[in-house]
């Protein structure tokens, strides 16, 4: 069937479909019942309208036949402080070289990765990237394997309404086939409960995205991948990442190994009506400035609290609710890093125009070291550095101290800031990885650790983590 035709058969399968509404349930009571058996069964028995929905049949099974080569199973051990977790998810080949797009979540903290082709043949993987704040990864298998590497869309021609195939493993029953139309689309997360939060403009669909199913791809009727899916919220409630974004994201990750989004250092938050009367002026759209990261851009260029933003390089910038403040975040990311952005604010009823140069965004995503103690630590980023308070950002984080171990023991707590190992002052994590290589084999060692405003000392005595079995604290879970 070609695309005039499958065209043609979509657009007389909507009128067969209002038809048979009307024609079997008459809900305005323009006929009898036994007029509306006999219309109906004319209707479906029709051997025309049959023959359309044998080519519509026809074009669904088409297009999962040609996409399914090219989407993979993924396993993934995982390591979550002190156990251990396999978890089954899905992937898209996107370059005859073996690279393949999933999702952040699916590769997070992986020990390893397995990927089995449609072959059946299986091979580890490597990540080449991750994204955290579109929840894209990119990993990579080497095979002399001929591989099937799907075609993608434009998911900003995407249109809300239309139909579309959702492939992927859920629950671990391979290349999975649904069905279903693009509900919405710009759909947002303000409030997952994330340590990054997602910056994505969702595709909304209610074909099938269960456990399992991220990472594998969203499919319009033509053949062309149009996005990955992400997340899925009970039945009918499936969320993809449009595959422009994923694909400038891939490009970005195979050519620099980053994603330098711009940054200009502001809290915000929504202007809401109650807030515009509170300013008097009941009209006013924007965002408002909550507070203003000190040494920043825009600390710089002279942006205070309270000022509200109301176009952003000459587009208008609007936000009533906290769902609203992603359109604006995205606009700054997409700013080239070092060039000046023109910044439109209202301050005290007063249009003015202030130009912020914008900056690298700082690191997201904060690098973690799990120490052979019983505890891990992690980098302190800027987030984390707002989130918990601090004081400076000097310092590693302890994000997990196992039970029993030589850390628990000594008392030391999650949320404990490291700030010396015997007399080595820690600034930064390689200045406490490389602490820890010239203690390693001391009997104790002495932490200096600042626990809310106060410091403590914490002793460890590294033979107690030697009496822990070697296999406790391990179990696997399937996803």
């Amino acid at each position: 069937m070609n695309a005039s035709q499958m065209k043609r058969s979509i657009f007389f399968l909507c009128l067969i479909t209002l038809g048979l509404f009307f024609f079997s349930f008459d809900p305005f009571g323009l006929s009898s019942v036994q007029a509306k058996n006999d219309s109906s069964d004319q209707l479906i028995t029709n051997p025309k309208i049959l023959k359309l929905f044998d080519d519509l049949q026809d074009v669904i099974i088409s297009v999962s036949n040609t996409i399914k080569p090219a989407v993979v199973h993924i396993e993934v051990v995982q390591k979550s402080g002190q156990f251990k977790y396999k978890s089954l998810a899905s992937g898209l080949i996107v370059d005859e070289r073996g690279y393949i797009l999933t999702n952040d979540h699916v590769v997070d903290k992986a020990q390893s990765i397995t990927v089995t082709l449609a072959s059946k043949i299986e091979y580890p993987a490597e990540i080449i990237g991750t994204d955290k704040q579109t929840d894209l990864a990119v990993i990579q298998i080497k095979t002399q394997e001929s591989l099937f590497v799907a075609k993608l869309g434009n998911s900003d021609e995407v249109k809300v309404g239309e139909w579309v195939i959702a492939v992927g493993n859920p629950y671990g029953f391979d290349r999975t086939v649904s069905f279903g139309i693009v509900s919405g689309k710009g759909r947002v997360f303000p409030n997952l409960p994330l340590e990054t939060q997602l910056i994505n403009d969702f595709i909304q669909t209610d074909a099938a995205i269960d456990p399992g199913s991220s990472g594998g791809p969203l499919v319009n009727l033509k053949g062309e991948v149009i996005g990955i899916n992400s997340i899925g919220f009970g039945r009918g409630q499936g969320f993809t990442i449009p595959i422009n974004t994923a694909n400038e994201v891939k490009n970005k990750l195979l050519t620099t190994g980053t994603i330098d989004r711009g940054w200009i250092g502001v809290v915000i938050q929504p202007l809401s009506r109650d807030y515009a009367k509170y300013y008097n002026q009941p009209n006013l759209e924007g965002v408002l400035i909550g507070d203003v990261i000190p040494d920043s851009p825009a600390e710089k260029a002279g942006l205070l609290p309270g000022d509200i933003i109301v176009e952003y390089m000459g587009e208008k910038v609007s936000a009533e609710k906290e769902e609203d403040l992603n359109k604006f975040q995205f606009l700054i990311s997409q700013s080239k890093v070092g060039e000046p952005a023109l910044i439109k604010i209202v301050r005290y009823g007063i249009p003015v125009n202030i130009k912020v140069e914008v900056a690298r965004q700082p690191k997201v995503k904060a690098d973690e070291y799990e120490t052979s103690f019983g505890f891990t630590v992690k980098e302190i980023t800027d987030a984390i550095y707002r989130d918990y308070m601090l004081d400076d950002k000097e310092g590693v984080l302890v994000s997990f101290v196992e039970v029993g171990g030589a850390a628990s023991t000594a008392q030391l707590q999650e949320d404990d800031i490291i700030i010396k190992v015997e007399k080595l002052e820690i600034k930064n994590l390689d200045d406490f990885k490389k602490s820890l290589e010239q203690v390693k084999n001391e009997k104790q060692i002495m932490l200096t650790v600042k626990r809310g405003k106060n410091k403590q000392f914490v002793l460890l005595l590294p033979e107690e983590q030697l009496k822990i079995p070697p296999e406790a604290g391990k179990k696997e879970k399937t996803e």
